[in-house]
Order: C-alpha cells, then structure tokens, then sequence
C-alpha cells in the first residue's frame, strides 16, 4: 500500500534516513541543539541491528549480546549523560560475558588474569607469549580510545596534523596490528594450533579481520547488558529524539534523496511526496545510500567503483529457541558460552555447520523479563555465508520457497544438536522457535549481504569518511567512522550531529 505522509512537515532542518542507534543518536544531539529533526524508519520499531522480538511471550535480542563503554565515566555513559537519558536506561554488568568452552576446556573471556591463567596451564610452551599478547590488548585498546574522539572529519588541518602524529608516535600497537590480519597476528604470537584457535573465538569476529578488532575488545575493562534487552536501548534514544522535540516517523520508507546542483535537499518518500530538508544523514547501507538513493549520475565512476568492490562483513545464522527449562539450576548464569567444535582456526570461522564455532546466548538469566515464568530463552547464533548453497535456494524473482524452510530448519536441527553438548536435551525442551538467515537480515535491516558490521574491517582497510561527495549529506551508522558496534555507531551519530552544526556555524 502507498505511504502516507501523515503528521510531517514539508521542511526541516534535517532528515535522518534509518533508526538505527546511530541515526537515533544524530537526530536526537541535533534536536537537543533546537534544530528542527525528522527521522524516517522503514520497519515498525526503531533500533536497526539494535532490537528484540517477541514469541509466544518470549523476548529474544537480533543477534546482541552484549556491549562496552556504559559504565560509570565510560564513553557510552558520558554520551547518555550529555543526552539527559543517562537515569533512563539501566544496565547489568557482565564477569565475564561470555566463555569459551571446547572438548577440554571452559575458560572466562573475562577478567584477563584468570583467562592468562588457565591459558598457561594449557600451554605452558607458550607463558611469556600469553602475557605478551595480553598487555598489547589493553594497549590496542587504550589507543584506540585516544584515536576514536574526535572524528577527523571535525578537525582542522592543525588537528588532522596532531592525530596523525599520535598515531605515528604514540599508537604503536595499532600501528602494528591494524596492517596484519588477527589469524596473522596468533600465528606470529602462538605455536599451538589450538591456542590460536581458542583465541580466534574470543568474540564473533572473522580472524581475516585486522588484528586491532578482536585485540581492543579483549582490552576493555568492563562489558554490560542494557536491562530490558536491545530494544530498551532503541526506545531510550528514540525517547531521547522526541524529548528534545525531534520526530520519528515508523513504517517510512525514503525512496531516493533529492539532490540539486550537487546538494543534498531533502528526501521523496515511498508514496513519492516529498520533503525538503537543508541536511540529509543517511544511517543506512552504504550501497544503497549512494548507488540507490541518490544515483550513480551524482558520484564519480572512481567512487561507484569502490563502493561495488569494497568487501561486506560476513552476516550470521540466528537461531532462537524459549525453552521450558530452568537453566539456573542446570549451573548456568547467564553468561553467554562460545563453543568450539574444533580446535583448528579454519573450522571455527568455517561455516561448516558441522564444525563451526557456535555462539550460545541465555539472556533470561541476565533479564528475567525476556520468558514466561518458569521458562527460559536460548539462542544459537554463528557467522554464515550469504551464498549458502546457491544463495538459500531463493526464488528467481526473490521470494523464499520450501527449500528456502527446509534448508534452514535443517541448519537449525544440526546448531540445535551441537548446542545439546553444551545444554543437554536442550531439543526435548523447545516451545518455540525462530530461525533468522543472512536473507532475512538482509530484508530486515537493508544492509547488503545482511552485513551486521558494514565493511569488512580488514588489515590496512580504510574507514571512510562521514562526509560524503554530495554537500550537506553526511554518513552515520558502521558503514563509516569509527566503524561496528552500538558503541562505535553511537559515537559515529554524535560525530554526523556535530558535522552538520558545524556547517550551521
């Protein structure tokens, strides 16, 4: 059916394209500052990547688990502070947030002394070099923090100067591991095959991935889960947006961005009205900000031809299951458990079903909230190729058919029954199920391939700019800096905010 522009205006201030943390977190700093804000969300709820979804009264997160920088003076919790939601959103702090559990181990992600020690009593071949990767993980991340604030694109010549040379003098950590691979950087560190597979499945990142990525998460001192799951965490931003007087507008897709000698100047909606804005911010995927909102007739071929060859990040296969089962007595507390079927680095990241590393999700035990009395949420997610026997077998015109379901419950059968290892006769205890693939991300959130952290962050890999060729349209989202994850995209739409206020002044 077509949209109706009902209850907005014509003209605003700005147009923020998609509802994902880091278009909530633009909309709402730039509403804060008395500018006039639409921001325009094709799905019924705001959040992105950042969501839940109920069935038959069970709470289940998209694919979140758990994130950093909400504790007290953290960067995160500094950001909801300058909002005024910092009283709004309450969070759990996770010791550890997850395991990493194989054949013969169960080690703690965190704090890192205990992951060192039981490490060294494996490998005692490999002490010094545990220690040493240990302390550059804490260095990686202290530097990154310093590199990540402010945006270069906020910066004057005098400052781009001066974060160039912190990073040429004072990062050496990032400087080094941000040019070699994370399966690169074990190989160097590590002789067992095995410790390197381990320490490849600290987090669900691709070890093809710069080392810096996995290493700074490693590094952070404290995790957290927002009570009330992923979707409380939207609807705080979204709150936020409103309660600086900014507008949200669910079920509201933007069809193209007008653009006249070469400035962005407002949006046409799916019901081809349109609106007129002095700033545009897409927080959407990059491909289709540029080769399908505005048109390749407005970018150079140089830049199109970038966009077509730049590498996605892999998307995930999520199971979800609400058991009838009392995991708290079965000894488990929350703490999410990635279960290595393999003690070989190629079978963890894989995407044999057979053999992959599999990511095991309870978070009823962290927020009581997400089941039904008496029962619990379980959730199976692993990394999963969006070609998978012949892209899912869908349809020629898109559609997903019966071998579409029937390729996918058999996927989730095999997760369901490596998970039993983990979660004994966790297959007699389901009432109900979800199985979301790479194409349901994919039409869910828009993002290409279902890429859940925009472009595939490899070594010597380049995060592009905010700034975008088209005057006033600015990027937020982790399609540009500083790159994934709610922390990261949440700085990145302050950044995109800070732009456009900049340019007002």
């Amino acid at each position: 059916m077509p949209q109706q522009n009902k209850g907005m205006k014509n003209q605003y201030d700005v147009v923020v394209i998609g509802a994902g943390i880091g278009g909530l977190t633009c909309g709402a700093f730039l509403a804060k500052e008395g500018m006039s804000v639409l921001i325009a969300e094709q799905q019924s709820k705001p959040g992105g990547y950042c969501t839940s979804f109920l069935r038959n009264g069970f709470t289940f997160n998209v694919g979140f688990d758990f994130f950093v920088g909400a504790e007290r003076g953290g960067m995160f919790d500094k950001l909801l502070d300058e909002l005024g939601l910092k009283d709004e959103m309450q969070f759990v702090d996770l010791a550890p947030p997850s395991r990493i559990a194989g054949s013969d181990y169960n080690l703690p992600l965190t704090p890192l002394e205990d992951l060192a020690a039981e490490l060294k009593k494996m490998f005692p071949g490999d002490v010094q070099n545990i220690d040493t990767f240990f302390q550059d993980c804490k260095a990686v991340t202290s530097e990154i923090l310093a590199l990540a604030e402010p945006s270069p694109d906020l910066l004057g010549i005098g400052g781009k100067i001066g974060v160039m040379i912190k990073f040429l003098f004072k990062s050496p950590n990032v400087k080094k591991y941000g040019g070699q691979s994370y399966r690169e950087a074990l190989k160097k560190y590590f002789k067992e095959p095995k410790l390197r597979a381990i320490l490849a499945s600290l987090d669900h990142y691709d070890p093809g991935w710069a080392a810096t990525e996995p290493m700074k998460v490693v590094g952070f001192p404290a995790f957290q889960y927002p009570r009330g799951g992923s979707q409380a965490l939207a609807d705080v931003f979204s709150n936020g947006v409103k309660k600086h007087g900014g507008e949200l507008a669910l079920k509201s897709t933007i069809t193209k961005i007008m653009v006249e000698n070469g400035k962005a100047v407002g949006v046409q909606l799916g019901d081809g009205s349109r609106v007129n804005a002095r700033y545009v911010v897409s927080n959407v995927d990059a491909r289709q900000t540029f080769l399908q909102l505005i048109g390749e007739k407005y970018l150079t071929s140089k830049f199109v031809k970038e966009l077509n060859n730049e590498r996605l990040s892999a998307p995930v296969l999520l199971v979800s299951l609400g058991v009838d089962m009392d995991l708290k007595a079965m000894g488990f507390d929350g703490t999410s458990i990635v279960y290595n079927r393999s003690d070989n680095v190629d079978d963890v990241w894989g995407g044999d079903p057979e053999k992959c590393s599999l990511w095991i999700m309870m978070h009823s035990l962290r927020d009581p909230s997400h089941a039904p009395a008496g029962k619990a949420t379980v959730q199976l997610m692993t990394q999963f190729p969006y070609n998978y026997m012949d892209y899912w077998k869908r349809e020629m015109n898109g559609t997903r058919g019966k071998e579409y379901s029937e390729i996918k419950d058999a996927l989730a059968s095999k997760l369901i029954v490596a998970a039993e290892e983990v979660v004994p006769q966790l297959s007699k205890h389901i009432v109900c199920k979800d199985i979301a693939t790479p194409l349901t991300f994919e039409r869910y959130t828009s993002n290409s391939e279902g890429a859940c952290y925009g472009w595939f962050p490899g070594p010597k890999g380049k995060l592009r700019s905010q700034k975008t060729p088209i005057k006033n349209l600015y990027q937020a989202g982790h399609w540009t800096f500083p790159g994934g994850s709610i922390f990261a995209v949440a700085l990145s739409g302050r950044n995109a905010a800070r732009l456009v206020l900049k340019d007002t002044r």
